[in-house]
């Protein structure tokens, strides 16, 4: 698990989490949350940025905050930024973002929409030689409903592979739903 630095800034987001829904999504997350294809391209300074979008189709989850069923869609895309230290070390800025990330309740009546609540979740850390360095990294995304009904997220862990020429690749682990944003990272 990666210690560092974590902030929320307002941009779009979503999260939510269970034991069975973690099991359930687990599942199909291979299968749905499907990554497109990774863009790197060299940075200001010596940085290298990588960046990824998470395609989320028409995904039904069971919100266990309040037994809704909900169809959740959109994109994710994770950026990571490395950035040499003068010790042979490398500062990883890794951030979410879920623009257009919506859901419909589809059951029980009347339907309600949640939106994303526009926030970008970031986090950083130092990644030590000797390379390839790995990290576990969690982000989170906010899904508000526009009906009664209580705030969801989308949790998301990414596990972040270091090499040696300061390149810094997310893949998805796996994504579930919270009723509360994490506590960690």
């Amino acid at each position: 698990m990666a210690t560092g630095n974590h902030q929320r800034r307002r941009r779009l987001g979503v999260v939510l989490s269970t034991v069975a829904v973690v099991a359930a999504l687990a599942a199909v997350a291979t299968q749905v949350v499907r990554p497109t294809a990774a863009r790197a391209t060299g940075g200001t300074g010596g940085s290298q940025v990588v960046q990824i979008t998470i395609d989320v189709p028409a995904l039904v989850l069971d919100n266990l905050c309040n037994a809704d069923v909900v169809n959740l869609s959109g994109d994710m895309t994770i950026t990571t930024i490395t950035t040499p230290r003068s010790d042979g070390s490398y500062t990883v800025f890794s951030s979410a973002v879920a623009k257009g990330l919506t859901g419909q309740r589809i059951a029980p009546p009347p339907p309600i929409g949640y939106k994303g609540d526009d926030a970008e979740d970031t986090f950083s850390y130092v990644a030590p030689p000797p390379y390839p360095s790995r990290h576990t990294v969690t982000h989170w995304t906010k899904l508000v409903p526009q009906g009664k009904a209580p705030t969801m997220y989308l949790v998301t862990v990414l596990r972040e592979t270091t090499m040696a020429d300061g390149t810094t690749v997310p893949v998805l682990q796996k994504a579930y739903l919270a009723c509360s944003p994490p506590s960690h990272h």
